[in-house]
């Protein structure tokens, strides 16, 4: 879950240096992986049946007023 606020124009899930999604867009190619909320205030991702594999740091990239923040 990643908290945002009315400053954020730009969203983005990644998982190491890949882009699981970016707004709305999805750009994962696994169908575990599915957006649950896309708000003003929350954006949100789900992995359904998570195993090791999964495992490593997620990022939420925002952007505000033209400056990415992770």
């Amino acid at each position: 879950r990643c908290t945002v606020d009315e400053r954020v124009t730009r969203v983005a899930w990644l998982n190491r240096s890949t882009i699981l999604y970016a707004g709305n867009d999805k750009w994962s190619i696994d169908n575990r992986v599915v957006i649950l909320s896309n708000t003003k205030t929350q954006y949100s991702i789900k992995i359904h049946n998570v195993d090791i594999y999964d495992e490593g740091p997620y990022t939420c990239s925002v952007q505000t007023d033209n400056h990415p923040k992770t």
